[in-house]
């Protein structure tokens, strides 16, 4: 876990420092909706599903595009609440959400200063804010996915799109009578967001 904070921060980092030295780095605020779903099993018997329960996020915003070919990348750090099954062993829970994109802008002839298609793809990293422990369950502290994305850029300045977030890890612990090796909790969700870039 150590080594993934790690690696996260490098990285981090070296988008922003490298976004200073370009003419097109911007900052802005990102803020949306999120509608998660989660299936929980243990030896290949459902334990629990719960399927798009609504939450939100909001947060700031980074953007660096070399110019010409419009292609870059994002980053944000954002408070987002994402809500399962309340009868489930992941309840409700509040995260850092820090996403990292790989973008394409695809220039329109004519119209490329009015609107602009956005492509985006990269992980996502879920730091937890509250961490659970129930029984014979525990929540882990991060949750990777990968994010697959579509959008638009309206007027240079905002940005909205839609994500979907592919769960790759497990997002719980067994603690009980459970092994955690027969156990799989994936959580996928979709994302509905808007960004104002300065």
């Amino acid at each position: 876990m150590k080594t993934l904070h790690k690696v996260l921060f490098v990285a981090l980092v070296a988008i922003f420092s490298f976004g200073y030295a370009s003419a097109d780095f911007r900052f802005g605020i990102k803020a949306g909706l999120n509608f998660s779903s989660l299936n929980v099993k243990a030896l290949d018997q459902s334990l629990g599903d719960s399927d798009n329960r609504t939450g939100w996020q909001a947060g700031v915003m980074a953007e660096f595009t070399v110019p010409i070919v419009n292609i870059g990348m994002d980053a944000a750090v954002m408070y987002a609440r994402q809500n399962v099954n309340d009868n489930s062993a992941y309840e409700n829970k509040d995260f850092l959400d820090i996403p990292v994109n790989l973008k394409w802008k695809i220039g329109l002839p004519v119209v490329g200063n009015i609107i602009s298609p956005i492509i985006f793809t990269g992980p996502d990293f879920l730091i937890a804010l509250n961490k659970q422990t129930m029984q014979n369950f525990e929540t882990k502290t991060c949750e990777v996915g990968w994010n697959f994305g579509l959008g638009v850029e309206l007027l240079k300045h905002l940005q909205v799109t839609g994500s979907y977030c592919l769960g790759m890890n497990n997002v719980v612990e067994a603690t009980g009578l459970l092994n955690t090796a027969d156990l799989k909790a994936k959580k996928n969700y979709w994302t509905l967001s808007a960004a104002y870039l300065f």
